[in-house]
């Protein structure tokens, strides 16, 4: 019986000191696996913020010009109003391209700030029209084309407050950066745009 006992012992010890090197090799396979999704993540991640880095460049530029135009700030007198709505077909064409590799709340905001900025769908082979209130434009302009007066929503009531359109733009930014990984220093106290009133 001892010798029986001793021997399944033995048995015993031999198959853990075979198993255990199975055992390892398997563990170093999940692990390496693991490991492997998880720099397949991180790469389609740094790919998807490089992405949407490429974006920032392309929109951010002509996003302050349409902030500083309806505000009358900075560069404004820069964008003549044809040119507004230049910039929203620029805008339009590269959002939509991209639009679902920014997410659900990006195109929330950047619809928003759209809205206040223009009165789309105004008939069949239209442009888009201003929600500027053509009396400020034409105030704060050294020059005035009287054929730029199309441009712009016929009602003074549908023009969009510039303090509205400026809230928008920030919103619009702060989420920008956010989906870039970058939220700028003091944001909730950032005016979002370049240039001084009425620059």
């Amino acid at each position: 019986m001892a010798a029986d006992g001793w021997s399944s012992l033995e048995i015993a010890k031999l198959v853990v000191a075979a198993a255990t090197p199975v055992v390892v090799v398997l563990i170093g396979i999940v692990v390496s696996r693991a490991a492997r999704r998880v720099e397949e993540a991180q790469w389609a991640n740094r790919k998807l913020i490089e992405r949407r880095l490429e974006l920032y460049d392309e929109m951010a530029r002509p996003l302050n010009d349409l902030y500083c135009f309806f505000h009358l700030v900075g560069h404004f007198r820069e964008i003549e109003p044809p040119d507004a709505v230049a910039r929203k077909r620029e805008l339009d064409r590269a959002f939509y391209v991209n639009e679902f590799l920014m997410g659900p709340r990006f195109g929330e905001l950047y619809r928003d700030f759209m809205t206040a900025c223009f009165d789309m769908y105004t008939g069949f082979a239209q442009d888009a029209k201003l929600r500027s209130s053509v009396a400020a434009q034409r105030t704060e302009r050294r020059e005035w084309d009287d054929a730029w007066d199309a441009c712009f929503v016929a009602q003074v009531q549908d023009a969009t407050p510039p303090e509205q359109v400026g809230r928008r733009y920030r919103a619009l930014m702060l989420c920008f950066a956010d989906a870039i990984g970058v939220r700028p220093p003091g944001a909730s106290g950032s005016r979002g745009a370049r240039g001084s009133r009425r620059g």
